[in-house]
């Protein structure tokens, strides 16, 4: 079902943001073999998509061209990418691990870091590392996002501090439907939380476990039925499935809460519109007369927040927008 929202508004409001599902992809396969990144591709145009790229333990010594062409790809149809990294619960120096981040930067256009084998305890020693390390990026890069993994539940102070803007309380192939996320997560935004399964065998128990994950103010969760010492180096035979999955749940949470448009004059006569909802993806249409609409810009939002600046409208003597989800 479509859910429409024309413009009623020439200022911004205040609207709370939605509660994201995405999905958190461990990309740790190769551009070149299986197809999976174009798949990821197709994916990020319906559904919030995060990949974590991981060319050899890490950024490698040299740019890789097949990764270079996959992110940039993967950017364009609106997924977003972390650099894989990884600490050894703090005993990796921080100099070989800067070094990762300097190497990330310099070779590719990524979206931030995934930081692997993260400590969870309250260690003074472990929270000031993993500190250090989150400024060290924030200074390379402030709009750099930085997702800890320690992939079991974890104390608030990591995200507090803070150490990450993001944290993977659970990665195991067993115990999910037991498993009990710590009370402090449930009143955090819930795109501070992932969740990783693997060895899920079957599309009945990956519905189960992603439903589990939105009632346990997960914001992202990825369900593979890939094994063996590397659970993450193909999609899952039912990644299809998920995605539609994810792309459902996200339009019934989204219909409940209708988007609200505002609209801003640039400096240019530019019409910026700004888009506040659920998040999901988005078409924003244009009409002269109320009749006739045209798409004149898509976005696949996590927070269920964007703008466009329609140039168009500088010559216009009226034009009405709305979106469609």
């Amino acid at each position: 079902m479509l859910r429409l929202a024309s413009l009623c508004v020439l200022s911004p409001g205040e609207v709370p943001s939605a509660s994201a599902t995405g999905i958190l992809v461990p990309a740790y396969f190769s551009p070149l073999s299986g197809g999976y990144w174009d798949e990821l591709n197709g994916a990020a145009d319906r559904v919030p998509l995060i990949a974590i790229m991981n060319p050899n333990n890490g950024p490698s010594t040299s740019v890789n061209p097949s990764y270079t062409a996959a992110v940039n790809a993967l950017r364009n149809a609106g997924g977003r990418v972390l650099g894989y990294i990884y600490s050894s619960y703090s005993a990796r120096p921080l100099t070989d691990v800067e070094a990762d981040i300097d190497r990330y930067q310099a070779f590719y256009v990524i979206d931030g870091l995934f930081v692997d084998e993260m400590t969870n305890d309250s260690d003074a020693t472990h929270l000031a590392y993993y500190e250090e390390l989150y400024r060290y990026v924030k200074m390379k890069q402030p709009a750099y996002v930085v997702v800890g993994n320690p992939g079991a539940n974890t104390v608030s102070s990591y995200l507090a501090r803070p150490t990450v803007d993001g944290l993977v309380t659970f990665e195991n192939n067993a115990g999910y439907p037991q498993y009990m996320p710590d009370v402090w997560t449930q009143t955090q935004p819930a795109t501070a939380f992932s969740h990783l399964c693997y060895d899920v065998p079957g599309a009945d128990t990956m519905t189960n476990y992603v439903q589990l994950a939105i009632g346990r103010n997960a914001g992202y969760i990825y369900v593979t039925d890939d094994r063996g010492s590397n659970p993450w180096d193909t999609l899952p035979s039912y990644w299809l499935a998920e995605v539609g999955l994810v792309e459902v749940l996200n339009r019934q949470a989204a219909s409940n809460r209708p988007p609200v448009l505002n609209l801003t004059v640039e400096t240019n006569r530019a019409a910026r519109v700004g888009v506040i909802g659920a998040s999901g993806r988005y078409v924003l249409e244009v009409s002269m007369d109320l009749s006739h609409w045209t798409p004149i810009a898509t976005n696949v939002s996590a927070t269920g927040q964007f703008q466009f600046s329609d140039a168009g409208a500088t010559n216009s003597p009226g034009r009405v927008y709305r979106t469609v989800q």
